[in-house]
């Protein structure tokens, strides 16, 4: 690919539309890029009423070596799906979310804006926090280091089950209607609701609606809740005697769990608990039990009763694969963004991939995963989802069911470093696992050693693992480039990926490399418009050897195993 059709680019932000989430029969300015060279047209090709048509792009200016074209669309239905044609001498390009072809694409990588959507407000600049209650003690312990997540700058916890159950995990439900009395009871999560909007920051709870513990009533009181086994003892999930699984196609236990009043889903939603959403527990395989598949219906009744109870409700689904389905606008609003985000980092770094490694004969195959195929991965899962979409992504690299990634022998803290400046460089909402922030002890062979207790006496000005969590964070939380901004690969060979984050004239370049040896790597700056930077210096203090070359190309040179996030400067935009 050329440089002129890598610089062709549009998203979903307010960089490229005015109106992200527009009203149904509005008007709507949408924009796309590229390299002043040689272009005749520019189309955006939209379907309207399920029949293709052509919009004619005029150009509206220039910032540095770029053309700006914009378009007005009347948003007459609830999805818009588009994209981009471009004449250029003898050639047509067609422009999607998944890149430029010279063929005619499908519109399965159309860019998609939503009508009406409703988007959570805090989700701008907003930074996940994931509490495992037990290693914390109980939630009155959550609140009284409120202020220590206030200064670290997280703006929503997210805290696995706290409802009743004889396991430390709590994923073997006894009753969905009560807290945990370890944990405080009801009363400590009413309070703790309260102190944490109190102080602007969201609450998001998890529970497995697949299945219970087998101390729950219902196996004795209501055993025609739960599937069969030909013995007719209870099925268990993954095989699991004591987490019976529940058959939908009861309608009283679709009452008590989610459309009912005051069914489980709703209760917690609603005051004094005002919880801001939910966490869904093994959410790829709810609902899906050989003959009987009910996920499709069941996720449609569930988010709708949901949102009936809080509109702005957030939605998060367990899924660690590619789950396109559930991301179009009216199911979830995220998965844990494994598959998008935190399998990719891991591998990238030279970790097992987390499902491949599954498998004992793929696991023997040494593959380095290469930044090419960094980009490849990211694309796929981000191509086929509208912008309000991605741009709420959970992307998280540690979590109670994976090791942390700095308990791996031989993980430095520059590759740490790596991987958090790689949370600031991929659209969504980072998510810190507890304890990441102050390098938390931990072992890798079982899951005990991922939720070791809150190590509070790491909390030190010295701290280099929380110092580095809190001006990433800061960056996020401040910086529009990483909350509302666009995004583009600008290099992505061997083992070194950059990418641009920017918004307006604002640019950020993050280097990232997993390379052996130090490597000097050329950036065609100017398909962002951007401008040297007026200091070798990134915005973490490590300094780098970087200067324009006579191609106009930010050369640099970045050390083995590290990143680097770079602020630049940016040339104006003049209006034609």
């Amino acid at each position: 690919m050329d440089l002129f059709t890598k610089s062709i680019y549009s998203d979903g932000t307010k960089n490229y539309v005015d109106k992200p989430i527009p009203k149904l029969n509005d008007n709507v300015n949408i924009g796309l890029s590229m390299l002043d060279e040689d272009v005749s047209s520019v189309f955006l090709l939209r379907i309207r009423n399920g029949a293709e048509e052509y919009h004619e792009m005029k150009p509206i200016g220039n910032r540095g070596q770029l053309a700006y074209y914009q378009v007005s669309i009347d948003i007459n239905e609830p999805v818009l799906s588009y994209h981009f044609v471009v004449v250029r001498k003898n050639v047509i390009y067609y422009y999607t979310q998944a890149g430029v072809t010279t063929y005619v694409p499908d519109n399965a990588d159309n860019f998609v804006i939503l009508a009406d959507f409703i988007q959570p407000a805090w989700v701008d600049g907003a930074v996940f926090y994931q509490i495992f209650p037990h290693a914390w003690g109980n939630l009155y312990k959550v609140i009284e280091h409120i202020p220590y997540l206030k200064d670290l700058g997280v703006t929503a916890i997210y805290l696995n089950p706290i409802f009743s159950a004889p396991s430390n995990h709590k994923y073997d439900c006894s009753d969905y209607f009560h807290v945990d009395e370890e944990f405080g009871g009801d009363k400590a999560l009413e309070e703790l609701s309260k102190a944490l909007h109190a102080n602007d920051m969201q609450l998001i709870l998890d529970i497995s609606i697949n299945h219970t513990g087998i101390t729950h009533n219902w196996v004795k009181e209501k055993r025609h809740f739960y599937f069969e086994n030909d013995d007719h003892s209870l099925m268990g999930w993954c095989g699991v005697e004591t987490l019976p699984v529940l058959d939908y196609r009861n309608e009283e236990l679709r009452d008590l769990i989610y459309r009912a009043p005051g069914s489980v889903l709703r209760k917690w939603l609603k005051p004094p608990y005002s919880i801001d959403g939910w966490r869904f527990d093994v959410a790829d395989v709810f609902a899906k039990n050989d003959n009987v598949q009910l996920s499709d219906e069941l996720w449609k009744e569930v988010c709708n009763a949901i949102r009936e109870e809080k509109p702005d409700a957030f939605i998060i689904g367990e899924h660690w694969a590619d789950c396109t389905k559930y991301l179009q606008g009216d199911l979830w609003n995220t998965p844990m963004n494994y598959y998008g985000f935190g399998r990719i980092l891991r591998q990238f770094t030279g970790l097992p991939e987390l499902f491949v490694s599954r498998n004992e004969t793929l696991a023997k195959v040494p593959y380095k995963m290469t930044a090419e195929d960094v980009v490849a991965r990211t694309i796929e899962h981000y191509s086929k989802f509208p912008q309000v979409i991605a741009d709420a992504q959970m992307n998280l690299v540690d979590s109670h069911d994976v090791p942390r990634i700095h308990n791996y022998e031989g993980y430095s803290f520059e590759k740490v470093k790596a991987v958090v400046i790689s949370q600031l460089l991929w659209t969504g909402i980072p998510c810190v696992y507890y304890g990441d922030e102050l390098g938390i002890d931990g072992y890798t062979y079982h899951d005990s050693g991922f939720r070791y207790e809150m190590p509070w006496n790491l909390v030190t000005d010295d701290n280099q693992y929380l110092q580095l969590y809190k001006k990433a964070i800061s960056l996020r939380r401040n910086k529009a480039s990483f909350s509302n901004g666009s995004r583009l690969v600008l290099y992505a060979k061997d083992y070194v990926l950059a990418v641009a984050r920017f918004f307006k004239d604002e640019v950020y370049i993050g280097v990232v490399s997993m390379e052996e040896s130090a490597k000097t790597i050329k950036l065609p700056i100017s398909l962002v418009g951007a401008i040297e930077p007026s200091e070798n210096m990134d915005v973490f203090g490590r300094s780098f050897e970087g200067s324009m070359n006579a191609s106009n190309e930010y050369e640099l040179t970045i050390e083995p195993e590290s990143g680097l996030l770079i602020k630049f400067s940016c040339a104006q935009l003049r209006s034609r």
